[in-house]
């Protein structure tokens, strides 16, 4: 049972090869970074649309407020003026010097909202130059990825039938629990070296070492591969 399963992680190794190299190539990386990036672009432009149209809505509507303080500022300076009564000219200069206070507020208001539109439209052309960069990152990479993958093909293909046969000759259960393992680390099973694991060198439990004995394969505590020994 044992070396049925140690014949079949062997030959796991070349399909693990492959993996590892498709994985790990330049190619993959670059495509599917641009891809994810181009995936992503539409909803981070359609946001920026929203911004904007709710940045130009608060500037237009501070500009009417700006227009409309203007003209009572201006009425209440022409009432001042023609004004006799002390009481009402003191009344309107009042009047005036709240209305300017006002308008010192919009006109910060109105500035943000200014920095704040300048600051979209950069985004707006960043992302435009992001999103060239990344289609022309994608136009080259994605093809040589497939061309690496096709490459490799065949011999995937062959290394997994072989696997198929080996696999129907390794206990069910004991299968199951080797591929779960693959999933997070390879190799997976190890001969312990004296009383540790042959991988962590984790030294054994006494009742470790006794189930060792009987024959039967463990997991190691520390590290989690199943161990044996002869």
């Amino acid at each position: 049972m044992i070396k049925a399963l140690l014949d079949y992680q062997e030959k796991d190794a070349e399909l693990r090869e492959i993996e590892l190299t498709l994985s790990g190539s330049e190619e993959r990386k670059k495509a599917l970074s641009a891809k994810k990036y181009l995936d992503g672009v539409e909803a981070s432009i359609n946001k920026l649309d929203l911004k904007a149209a709710e940045l130009s809505s608060a500037y237009e509507k501070c500009l009417a407020d700006f227009g409309k303080l203007k003209e009572q500022e201006n009425e209440f300076k022409t009432a001042a003026e023609e004004a006799e009564d002390m009481n009402a000219i003191d009344y309107l200069g009042k009047k005036t010097d709240e209305l300017l206070g006002q308008i010192r507020t919009l006109s910060a208001t109105v500035a943000r909202i200014e920095e704040e539109i300048k600051g979209v439209i950069a985004e707006f052309a960043q992302t435009k130059k992001k999103t060239a960069a990344a289609q022309v990152q994608y136009k080259e990479n994605a093809p040589k990825y497939a061309e690496l993958k096709n490459s490799l093909k065949e011999k995937q293909e062959t290394a997994k039938k072989e696997l198929d046969g080996l696999k129907s000759k390794v206990d069910p259960a004991l299968m199951e629990r080797y591929l779960k393992k693959r999933a997070s680390f390879y190799p997976v099973i190890y001969e312990i070296k004296g009383n540790a694991c042959g991988f962590c060198s984790m030294q054994l439990s006494m009742s470790e070492a006794g189930k060792l004995k009987n024959g039967e394969i463990i997991e190691c505590e520390h590290c989690g591969r199943l161990l044996f020994t002869k």
